[in-house]
């Protein structure tokens, strides 16, 4: 009952950002191959790293409505439940504030990790079909970039949903988090940068537009650090609170 419950309340934002996210990236990809080939003739002089880098912007794009689709599904909860007068009816149910919140949280995370791998799903059966050079361990760096570091996103918005009221206040407060740290970083701590790493800009090789072998894998896990104990703060918060 609980999951079904935490699915009835993100499956709208879920599904949407999920059709938005696949057919942007499906779109994309055919956008690559009237770049990498001279209409449906041989891949031109060029033409193959113009497509690796094509890619490596698609996950620019993808990265903003990724980050914002986590987000989107980090709010709600019972802080917000509380706001539209509906958490009684949520913790007359028998079961902790523990297991409600972990439910929502898991299902949160399988969602998020839907929206990054399907649009590299599409992105990679359409260059396929297409005879695009794709390769397997490219998509799967950026797969991972995203969800090793972006989830960090994900527990921010949780955070924030946990301690703040109000239908827009919270989004519009982890919307604008994520805008400012992504400038501050950008401007004076460029290569701690979350925002760049999960983009794939610290581990492009600028020539041939192909990821690095090595995997960063200590900025990825301080994300994932960062992610838990963000998580563990708002299980502590809708413990003790009073709703």
């Amino acid at each position: 009952m609980l999951w079904y419950k935490a699915w009835l309340e993100t499956r709208g934002r879920f599904l949407a950002c999920l059709i938005t996210l696949t057919l942007f990236c499906f779109i994309f990809v055919h956008h690559a191959q009237e770049i990498a080939f001279r209409g449906d003739g041989p891949m031109r002089p060029g033409g193959l790293a113009d497509y690796y880098r094509l890619l490596f912007v698609n996950q620019q794009f993808l990265v903003i409505m990724w980050v914002v689709s986590a987000v989107l599904l980090g709010m709600g909860g019972l802080v917000r439940e509380k706001a539209l007068g509906i958490s009684t009816f949520t913790l007359s149910l028998p079961v902790s504030r523990t297991r409600l919140f972990g439910v929502r949280v898991t299902l949160g995370i399988f969602q998020a990790a839907a929206l990054a791998i399907l649009p590299w799903c599409a992105v990679f059966l359409a260059s396929m079909s297409a005879g695009l050079p794709i390769r397997v361990s490219q998509v799967s760096f950026y797969v991972f970039l995203l969800l090793g570091g972006g989830l960090s996103y994900f527990a921010m918005a949780i955070f924030i949903s946990s301690f703040v009221e109000g239908e827009y206040t919270a989004p519009a407060i982890s919307f604008g988090v994520v805008l400012l740290t992504a400038i501050a970083f950008d401007a004076w701590l460029r290569p701690f940068s979350l925002w760049r790493l999960i983009a794939g800009d610290l581990s492009i090789d600028r020539r041939t537009y192909l990821l690095s072998p090595e995997f960063p894998w200590l900025g990825v896990s301080s994300s994932l650090a960062a992610t838990l104990f963000m998580l563990l703060l708002a299980l502590q918060r809708i413990r003790k609170r009073d709703f």
